[in-house]
C-alpha cells in the first residue's frame, strides 16, 4: 500500500551521494513515520524521527520545524523541533539567522527555496547570514499561510537542493499539518469531553463523540448496565442503538457470556417462531434440531432490533418467555428454562403501536422496565466532526486503503448538514468520499469528493453565519412576495433603499421561467 502511495506522489527519484535503492528504503521509513502519526500517542516524539529522516534522505545539514497555536499568534511557536542543531544554533534560527526566510514563508503560504543565501539580495545583508556564509535554504509552509514552517539548510558547497529533495519536503509538510491539527483537535476536545469519566470507567467500543447528549446516554450506560433488568433502547433509524446494546452487555456481569442479536423485520412470520425458540426433528416435514437464539444466548444477553415488528402471534410467546423464563422449542413437549438478559431497540413509537393494537400492551410493560433513548445526530452536531473522523479510520480499514484525514472545509460541511439517516448515512457519504480521494490520489478528503450536489464550506465565524443567514432570509421573503420591493420592506422593516442594497450586495438574481 505505502510502494502505491510514493509511486503515485512520483518522489523516489535518486540523489547526487545516495543510491536509489538507499534513498527508496529511507524515504519508505519517512512516508511510514508520516501514516502513522495520525493515531500517535507521542505526535513530537514522532515529528522529530521523521524531521531526522528528511534530513537524511535529502543529505541535509540542518531541520528546524515550528508550529504555530493559531495563525494569529505567530510570536509563540507550540512547537519547535530541530535536527543536528544546538540549543544555541536553533535559538539563532528562530530569533535571527533566518527570520526573513521564514516570516516571508508564513506570510506567502508558498514554499520559499534560495539557492545561495549570503548572495540573496533580500537576505544577504542580515549580520548572521552573512557570518554563517548560508548558501542553499528551503522553507515550507505547513499549512498554508501562518500555520507553521519546515526549515531545511544545505550543506556548504553542494549548491541548490534537487527537484526532488523540494517536492520531498513539501509532501512531507502536506501530510505533517493534517495529521497534526487532528491531534491537536482530538487532545482540546478531550480537555471539554463530558463523556471521558465514562470512558475511563466503562468498555464503549463503537461509541464514538463526546456531546453533552451522547454524556447523558453513556451514564444511563453506567448506572443501567449491572442491574440485571430487560432494556428498551429507543431513538431515529441509523443512531447507533446496537453499539449502545453491546456497550451494555460489555459492562455487565454477563460480559463474558454470548450477545446473540436478532433483527425482528428480517424474519419471515411463519419462521419467527422456529428462530427465536429452535426446532425439534418432526416439528414439521424435513425439520431438524436447531438451536433457537434464546438458547444461542444462554447465560449471556439476546438482543431483539426493530422488536415493534415482531409478530403478534409471536408477541404472546415471547411474552411468556419473559414472565417465566421457560419456553417450547417448535415441536418440542419439554419446557427449557432461558438464562437471558433482554435488550430491545426500536425506532418505532410503541405507545402508539400499542394504542393501534399492533402490539401488546402487556409485552410492552415486560420490555419497557428501562427506557434509554439514543439522540438523532442533529441533537449532537458536535460529535459530527469527531465521527468523520473516526469513520474515515474504520472505512480505510474495511476497504484497504490508506487512511486519509478530513480537510477542515470537509468537516465544517459534515456539521453543517441535516442527518436523516444518522450515523449510518453519515457513514455512506465519509465512505464515498473516501474512496472518491484516494482514487485521485488526494493527500486528504475534501469537499468536491463528497458524493452528490457539490457542497460549499459552511461559514465559521459569526460575522459569516449573520451574512448567510441575512441573504437566506431575503431570498425567502422576496420570493413569498413576488419580488415586491415594497411588500418585503414591509415584512422585514427597511427602507426600500435598503432592501435594494441588501440585493445588489447579495447578488441575488430573480429567477425566470
Amino acid at each position: 500500500m505505502l510502494a502505491r502511495q510514493l509511486a503515485k506522489i512520483g518522489i523516489l527519484a535518486p540523489h547526487m551521494g545516495m543510491s536509489q535503492e538507499s534513498r527508496a528504503a529511507l524515504e519508505r521509513d519517512l512516508y511510514q513515520k508520516l501514516l502513522e502519526l495520525r493515531g500517535s500517542s507521542e505526535p513530537k516524539a514522532l515529528v522529530a524521527s521523521i524531521l531526522e529522516l528528511l534530513v537524511e534522505v535529502t543529505e541535509t545539514q540542518i531541520g528546524y520545524l515550528e508550529l504555530y497555536p493559531s495563525r494569529d499568534d505567530l510570536l509563540q511557536p507550540r512547537w519547535t523541533i530541530s535536527h543536528n542543531c544546538s540549543p544555541t544554533q536553533e535559538a539563532e534560527i528562530r530569533a535571527v539567522t533566518s527570520r526573513g526566510i521564514v516570516a516571508a514563508t508564513l506570510a506567502s503560504g508558498q514554499t520559499l527555496h534560495v539557492p545561495y543565501a549570503s548572495l540573496d539580495e533580500r537576505f544577504g545583508t542580515l549580520p548572521s547570514v552573512r557570518n554563517q556564509r548560508l548558501e542553499a535554504v528551503v522553507c515550507v509552509p505547513i499549512g498554508g499561510v501562518g500555520g507553521g514552517v519546515l526549515y531545511l539548510e544545505g550543506r556548504r558547497g553542494r549548491g541548490p537542493f534537487a527537484d526532488a529533495d523540494l517536492r520531498l519536503a513539501e509532501n512531507v509538510a502536506a501530510y505533517l499539518w493534517p495529521s497534526l491539527e487532528q491531534l491537536a483537535r482530538a487532545a482540546q476536545a478531550r480537555a471539554n469531553d463530558p463523556t471521558l469519566p465514562f470512558r475511563q470507567r466503562l468498555q464503549l467500543d463503537g461509541i464514538v463523540g463526546r456531546s453533552a447528549a451522547l454524556a447523558q446516554v453513556l451514564e444511563q450506560v453506567q448506572a443501567y448496565a449491572r442491574l440485571d433488568v430487560n432494556l428498551l433502547l429507543t431513538g431515529p433509524n441509523g443512531t447507533g442503538k446496537t453499539q449502545l446494546a453491546h456497550a451494555i452487555h460489555a459492562n455487565s456481569p454477563r460480559a463474558n457470556g454470548p450477545f446473540v442479536e436478532l433483527n425482528c423485520s428480517a424474519i419471515p412470520e411463519q419462521l419467527f417462531e422456529s428462530e427465536l425458540f429452535g426446532t425439534m426433528p418432526g416439528a414439521f416435514t424435513g425439520a431438524r434440531r436447531m438451536a433457537g437464539k434464546v438458547e444461542a444466548a444462554e447465560g449471556g444477553t439476546l438482543f431483539l432490533d426493530e422488536i415493534a415488528e415482531i409478530p403478534i402471534m409471536a408477541q404472546g410467546k415471547l411474552l411468556q418467555l419473559l414472565q417465566s423464563r421457560q419456553y417450547h422449542a417448535l415441536g418440542s413437549n419439554k419446557l427449557a428454562t432461558a438464562n437471558i438478559r433482554l435488550i430491545a431497540a426500536t425506532n418505532v413509537d410503541l405507545r402508539a403501536a400499542v394504542e393501534a393494537r399492533r402490539f401488546r400492551e402487556d409485552l410492552y410493560y415486560r420490555i419497557n422496565v428501562i427506557n434509554v433513548r439514543m439522540p438523532a445526530l442533529s441533537e449532537r452536531r458536535e460529535d459530527v466532526g469527531v465521527l468523520v473522523d473516526e469513520l474515515l479510520v474504520r472505512v480505510a480499514r474495511d476497504h484497504n486503503l490508506a487512511p486519509l484525514p478530513a480537510s477542515d472545509q470537509f468537516r465544517r460541511a459534515m456539521e453543517g448538514l441535516d442527518w436523516p439517516g444518522n450515523v449510518r448515512e453519515l457513514r455512506g457519504k465519509v465512505e464515498a468520499a473516501l474512496i472518491r480521494a484516494s482514487t485521485e490520489g488526494a493527500p486528504q478528503v475534501e469537499l468536491r469528493h463528497f458524493p452528490g450536489e457539490p457542497l460549499k464550506d459552511q461559514p465559521t465565524t459569526f460575522h459569516e453565519a449573520t451574512r448567510a443567514f441575512q441573504r437566506e432570509l431575503l431570498r425567502r421573503e422576496l420570493v413569498a412576495q413576488n419580488w415586491s420591493v415594497a411588500a418585503v420592506a414591509k415584512r422585514l422593516d427597511l427602507t426600500r433603499a435598503h432592501v435594494y442594497n441588501l440585493i445588489h450586495q447579495f447578488e441575488l438574481r430573480r429567477e425566470t421561467e
